[in-house]
């Protein structure tokens, strides 16, 4: 996979999940290491830190995917101050790429395991966009039997809550797709709020697709549960250094056509908000259920103790 090309797809919102755009961050750096024609490991060691800089400006508010260039260039670093080989500096970036691809597929099958036992039969679960990791617990829920019903927010403008309907459907759950200021309509009868996040705070509030916030303060006021799903991987350690979480917007044509507007109305399509600790009950990671005021202490002490 092409760097440039990634860079653009992911400029376009064309690789939107946050998971997604790491794995392919992780696999376009594997080939820039295996394939690109340097004559040294500081040439190599290089173009692997001018391609981690142009995938981190693309996608700023990705904790998952700027942890994965930290770790790929952490390795290419290493190899480096070692002096390898450029050979044996190749295998060792190539190696880490595929070890936080690993990692991420690995916390997901956990998040499913210990999620879908938050869950009983005859639940009522809400949710909204689409979260690869939600639809894991789902999953992991219709293989243990469990019978429940899933109402989506659409999630617009770019409805991917349209898709994950879809999808829910296919596994044989029943499911509901409303419109997203819907939703409050439906809180009386909703067990809990379950969703996916981009990016996790030291404080233990959550960048997430817009909607996320409003959701969970209305499920909160309405005693909903509010539970969210995510791996480790997606803390965001520049925050325990008091610097927010750059919450980007998407073109304002996904909103409205220029055509169908008058041109002296500003149109802005915000793709992310955050939702404070106060409105979320509890994490489910791989690391287990997690209060999200605690969350960066057991985060922080794991990566530590994996270096």
């Amino acid at each position: 996979m092409n760097v440039d090309w990634l860079i653009k797809k992911l400029h376009t919102y064309e690789i939107a999940s946050a998971d997604g755009t790491a794995i392919a961050a992780a696999s376009a750096l594997k080939d820039l290491a295996l394939k690109t024609k340097v004559a040294s490991s500081k040439n190599l060691f290089d173009q692997i830190k001018i391609a981690s800089y142009g995938l981190r400006e693309a996608r700023q508010s990705s904790a998952a995917l700027h942890n994965c260039l930290d770790y790929i260039e952490d390795a290419a670093q290493n190899a480096f101050h070692k002096k390898m080989a450029l050979k044996k500096m190749r295998e060792t970036i190539s190696n880490a790429c595929d070890e936080f691809v690993s990692r991420i597929a690995d916390a997901k099958e956990r998040i499913g395991e210990i999620g879908s036992k938050r869950i009983r039969s005859g639940d009522r679960i809400l949710t909204l966009c689409r979260s690869s990791t939600v639809l894991t617990i789902l999953k992991k829920v219709v293989e243990q039997g469990k019978k429940i019903e899933v109402i989506v927010a659409e999630s617009r403008p770019d409805l991917e809550g349209r898709l994950l309907a879809n999808e829910v459907a296919e596994l044989g759950i029943p499911v509901t797709l409303v419109t997203d200021f819907a939703t409050r309509v439906f809180l009386p009868d909703i067990d809990l709020l379950l969703a996916g996040g981009e990016a996790i705070a030291a404080n233990g509030a959550i960048v997430s697709k817009v909607g996320t916030a409003t959701l969970a303060e209305l499920c909160h006021d309405a005693r909903v549960r509010v539970l969210i799903a995510l791996g480790s991987y997606k803390f965001s350690h520049e925050t325990l250094l008091g610097r927010l979480i750059t919450l980007e917007e998407g073109d304002p044509k996904q909103v409205v056509s220029p055509g169908d507007i008058n041109p002296q109305v500003t149109v802005r399509n915000p793709l992310f908000d955050v939702t404070g600790h106060e409105h979320i009950d509890a994490f489910i990671t791989e690391q287990g259920i997690i209060p999200p005021q605690g969350a960066y202490l057991i985060f922080t002490t794991k990566e530590q103790n994996r270096q």
